[in-house]
């Protein structure tokens, strides 16, 4: 009887190790896949202009490229590395014209392209609205010539890599 338990017992043994180990692993790949890296609504992203933006130059609609000046770093992980591709739009664009009309500027910053062909939806609105001096150009041509109405204002811009802040619009989970 002892030659019969002994192998059935080392036998039985092995299977429960076997299903152990197996049940371990399984446990293991739903940890590794259950771990979702989620960008967070109201994420700061910085964004660096590529090119010089003039408000005399631009039209209401034009896309304006930017590049993701910072990494994104979700707890201790950088999720999306620097130099990623932003795009905005120009939702106001004036040039700036004679008796000291000043020029005006202002976009939105909508899209980051990840490189795995995600898009993150942003949120992040800029402009240059500089106040226009008509008064005091108009008063001195009156007081000395009327050469003076020509004065033009000062234009509206922004230097290529000028850094602006946009922000996550809502809660997107990164694939991998």
């Amino acid at each position: 009887m002892k030659k019969i338990f002994i192998p059935f017992a080392i036998l039985f043994s092995t299977f429960s190790i076997a299903q152990n180990s197996q049940n371990a692993t399984i446990e293991n790949t739903q940890i590794q896949t259950s771990k979702k890296i989620v960008l967070s609504e109201g994420t700061l992203v910085k964004a660096a202009l590529k090119n010089e933006i003039c408000g005399g130059k631009m039209q209401v609609g034009n896309q304006i490229e930017f590049s993701l000046a910072q990494p994104i770093v979700v707890g201790d992980q950088v999720v999306v590395s620097p130099g990623a591709k932003i795009l905005g739009t120009v939702t106001e664009a004036r040039s700036s014209g004679v008796l000291g009309r000043k020029g005006k500027l202002a976009f939105d910053i909508e899209y980051l392209y990840l490189n795995n062909g995600q898009v993150v939806k942003l949120s992040g609105q800029n402009a240059k609205n500089l106040k226009g001096s008509g008064v005091a150009v108009a008063a001195t041509a009156v007081v000395l010539t009327p050469l003076g109405l020509l004065i033009p204002g000062k234009g509206a811009k922004f230097e290529a890599g000028t850094v602006f802040d946009a922000y996550v619009a809502k809660d997107t989970e990164l694939r991998e």
